[in-house]
């Protein structure tokens, strides 16, 4: 049983092990004999930049948003709801795509806790299209379960209409999200960095060219600590 008669504080606790899953896609993780104590962190993926969109004749090749960060938790048990040998079924969220020009970013993943106890670390949105100045960026991922629960950070709106492209928004405790692309040597939009950073938004132009896709987000995470 999990500390059934011990305070709340890990500092009468021995760390007997960390596992760190970073892999995407449902993974268990074994509660180690002697463990006591668990603490949990969990992050969302990060969501994709939107890519450039053409439109009119002649066409303005529009600038786009970034996409948003994902969100992150923390969870303590010390309850007899958690035992050694139990496992625990996570499934780790990935990051979304940028989109291609002319398509908009895909969502980042939810990185979940469902067995035996459900949590959640939520993704990232990913940014859509615009021809309008002033587009809502996507919204960072919410997570729920935890004893610490934080929102990712929203996207980026461009600057401008044919502009730089907006920056991803950070993941929550987590990666930074992608530079958007940039004008100026026709740079691509960024990746976001893991945990769950969102992937930048294109840049707009004169024309199309190989610099006009929007940014990947980044995969999600989970670090287990066991304590005894």
């Amino acid at each position: 049983m999990i500390g059934a008669s011990r305070a709340a504080s890990t500092r009468q606790y021995q760390l007997l092990s960390t596992e760190t899953i970073t892999s995407t896609g449902s993974q268990d993780a074994t509660i180690p004999a002697g463990t006591l104590f668990i603490e949990i962190e969990m992050w969302g993926a990060g969501g994709g930049g939107a890519g450039l969109m053409e439109s009119g004749r002649p066409p303005t090749y529009y600038a786009q948003n970034g996409g948003a960060g994902g969100a992150y938790l923390k969870k303590r048990y010390q309850s007899s709801s958690l035992v050694s040998g139990d496992t625990l079924t996570f499934t780790v969220g990935s990051g979304g795509a940028g989109g291609a020009a002319g398509a908009a970013g895909s969502g980042g993943g939810d990185t979940t806790l469902s067995s035996p106890v459900s949590l959640s670390a939520g993704g990232g949105g990913g940014a859509n299209t615009s021809t309008a100045f002033g587009a809502s960026a996507p919204l960072g991922g919410s997570a729920s379960g935890g004893d610490t629960n934080t929102s990712g950070e929203n996207g980026n709106t461009r600057a401008s209409t044919s502009g730089d492209g907006g920056d991803g928004g950070d993941g929550a405790n987590g990666g930074a999200g992608g530079a958007g692309g940039q004008i100026s040597g026709s740079v691509a939009a960024q990746d976001g960095t893991t945990p769950g950073g969102g992937g930048g938004g294109a840049r707009g132009s004169t024309s199309l060219g190989v610099s006009d896709a929007g940014g990947d987000g980044a995969n999600g995470k989970v670090v287990v600590k066991y304590y005894g």
